[in-house]
């Protein structure tokens, strides 16, 4: 609950506007977890303040995800993200090189990004763009993710089938779609050690998400 507290300016700065989604643990971590959209039937779930967000937190709301689109125009996005999701059994370092070929590219089309760790054993890269369509971003952000398996199809992939992607790192681009929501930069994660989703540099990366 301290934790919340403090982080709370944070986390309501991405939560205006927006359609949340908790994942509750109501007994505890070790108990039963469960997904909840709406306070009420046809009521999406906002969170406006510090108490709004506290009531939630000691309800078991451990986790906090949001969609990239507003309550108001869910299909336009501000945002891009391509999440780095590397497939068990590998982990943080397999998702190094990915991570690199994408800087490079976007720093070659002079396309400043945002970082920050999944809070498990991805790495969500963040791009600020002008309102658009959901679906033309998550076309461009895909036609990247694509370059990006041309240039080492060994290291990373979009098959959407856990099955066909072997260790390889999955660049998920589907997470541009309105229906996707995305665990928020400073919330919580359900794991041993509460690890968290962490804003981070690109000279952070070597600290695996158990440092934050």
């Amino acid at each position: 609950m301290s934790y919340y507290a403090e982080v709370a300016p944070y986390l309501l700065r991405q939560a205006k506007g927006r359609a949340l989604t908790v994942k509750r643990w109501p007994h505890g971590v070790d108990g039963p977890m469960f997904y909840q959209k709406h306070p009420q039937p046809g009521v999406p779930l906002q969170v406006e303040n510090t108490a709004d967000l506290l009531r939630w937190v000691g309800q078991g709301a451990l986790e906090w995800h949001a969609p990239l689109g507003s309550i108001d125009e869910p299909l336009v996005h501000d945002w891009a993200i391509l999440d780095l999701d590397p497939t068990p059994p590998a982990g943080w370092e397999e998702v190094f090189e990915p991570a690199r070929l994408f800087k490079e590219l976007l720093d070659l089309m002079s396309v400043p990004f945002l970082l920050k760790s999944s809070g498990q054993r991805g790495l969500h890269f963040y791009i600020q763009v002008r309102p658009l369509c959901h679906a033309r971003i998550m076309e461009i952000v895909g036609q990247w993710a694509a370059m990006l398996v041309q240039t080492d199809p060994n290291l990373c992939t979009i098959a959407r089938l856990k099955r066909d992607r072997g260790r390889r790192v999955y660049l998920d681009y589907l997470q541009n779609g309105h229906t996707r929501t995305t665990v928020m930069a400073y919330s919580l994660r359900a794991t041993p050690n509460a690890s968290v989703s962490a804003p981070i540099l690109v000279d952070e990366m070597d600290r695996p998400p158990t440092y934050w």
